[in-house]
């Protein structure tokens, strides 16, 4: 299945091909981060075609850059368009080609980035050149921030600029990561837009009891102890909870669900209190059911296991760090004290961290254009709110009001992408990086043209 949309931008496509494969071969791995090469790439090439760009940070090799695009005569706040350019690491021996050779192969960009998010980054800085080259009158400046740190929680990054630069984010609307996905449902398009994401309240979970000798069994062991919380743990299923981007979302794309899907939608929205089971029935792919269970419940998710220091002791202590992502509005406190319930008083519960998470009403002039501008090159297709159950810079920016889309269109391809992000023989499709960028393109000349 592959869409009907409008024709590429060949020369847009070739410049925003150009600087991913750029940014791909600068190794911005995070830990250590190094963006410092990335940001003054990005703020050279601005320079070089006259628009002002400034580089940032607060520890050495860890660079912000920011760049302006000036209209004659503003007459609102900026449109930002932001991503990072750190990335994670990479197991050299898994990948078949150089994860940092931004190699062209295939009708493919690959290299570590190539999704998450040099490819967003580097379509937003050829939006920007085109804009200047071709004189687009602007009733709003157009600002581009690349920021650092974000795959670590963004203290050198967003953090930090927001904290010692806000003048450097001053802007009303804000186009990022975490959206433009697209669904089909009963023969309809839908494109997903991020309006909201989960925020983090990790949680280090101790088990103790009295150590010994490895070779004689005892009843009562820590690791007995972790071992009975952490089955409680997995058994448990927290409360179904809709957020508003859930709602909208169901809202949106109930209408084409098949069946008595339509009916179930509105019955679901109406309960005070839905029930998993009647969501999971919906007429909803694999991809898409996952989706909704981890953006309508607080999850635990177990991830590090610490215990032990020879094979021929009990260990007294054993430890685990499990990944807590809350919805918006939830207290981190009382999540802390809902796990503490489940797995036992056994089992000492401690709050690692207390990111809340964000979500806005979607529904603004940005969001209409957003929509507009899909309809335009995909014919008939619609955009829709949803939560991202996992964290980006947004949380980072407040008082601005952010939208995740990067939109490529429904193809068998794009099913592909969900294992590559983070993972071996990271690629984009040309063709998807090409329409991504066109609607960039066109979504900030519908909406910022004079």
């Amino acid at each position: 299945m592959t869409a009907t949309v409008a024709p590429v931008d060949q020369a847009l496509t070739d410049e925003a091909v150009r600087h991913l494969r750029a940014l791909i071969r600068l190794d911005t791995t995070n830990p250590p981060g190094a963006e410092d090469a990335a940001a003054r790439y990005i703020a050279d090439t601005c320079r070089e075609a006259g628009i002002e760009a400034e580089v940032v940070g607060g520890a050495p090799g860890r660079g912000n850059v920011a760049a302006r695009l000036r209209a004659a005569s503003p007459l609102a706040r900026p449109l930002m368009l932001t991503g990072h350019t750190d990335v994670v690491s990479v197991e050299h021996d898994r990948w078949t080609v150089d994860p940092f050779g931004g190699e062209l192969r295939d009708g493919y960009v690959w290299g570590r980035g190539a999704l998450d998010m040099k490819s967003q980054v580097a379509a937003e800085l050829a939006v920007l050149l085109r804009l200047k080259r071709d004189g687009v009158a602007l009733d709003r400046d157009i600002t581009l921030v690349a920021f650092a740190d974000e795959e670590a929680g963004g203290e050198w990054g967003a953090s930090w600029v927001w904290n010692h630069r806000r003048d450097l984010l001053d802007a009303e609307y804000a186009i990022n990561e975490g959206g433009g996905e697209a669904i089909r449902l009963g023969g309809q398009t839908f494109y997903l837009c991020q309006a909201g994401e989960k925020g983090t309240a990790r949680l280090r979970l101790t088990a103790r009891a009295a150590p010994g000798h490895a070779s004689i069994p005892r009843d009562d062991t820590a690791m007995r102890r972790l071992g009975e919380a952490l089955v409680r743990l997995h058994g448990w299923e927290p409360p179904t909870i809709l957020t508003g981007p859930v709602r909208q979302l169901l809202a949106t794309v109930g209408p084409s669900l098949d069946g008595d899907g339509p009916v179930a939608v509105e019955r679901i929205l109406a309960e005070p209190s839905p029930r998993w089971a009647d969501i999971a029935a919906l007429g909803f792919d694999d991809d898409t059911r996952s989706l909704l269970r981890a953006t309508t419940r607080n999850t635990a998710v177990p991830t590090i296991v610490h215990g032990g220091h020879r094979i021929n002791v009990i260990p007294s202590e054993v430890v685990l760090d499990v990944d807590g992502r809350i919805l918006p509005g939830e207290d981190p406190d009382v999540w802390r004290d809902q796990v503490q319930a489940v797995v036992g008083d056994g089992i000492e519960v401690e709050l690692l961290s207390r990111d809340a998470g964000i979500a806005a009403d979607p529904a603004s002039p940005l969001f209409d254009a957003i929509a507009a501008t899909i309809d335009a090159l995909d014919p008939g297709a619609r955009v829709a709110p949803y939560l991202v159950s996992g964290g980006t810079d947004a949380a980072n920016l407040p008082g601005i009001k952010v939208y995740g889309f990067f939109p490529f269109p429904p193809s068998e391809r794009v099913g592909e992408y969900t294992p590559l992000v983070h993972g071996h023989d990271e690629r984009i499709a040309v063709a998807d990086l090409a329409f991504a960028t066109r609607f960039l393109h066109d979504l900030v000349r519908r909406f910022c043209g004079a």
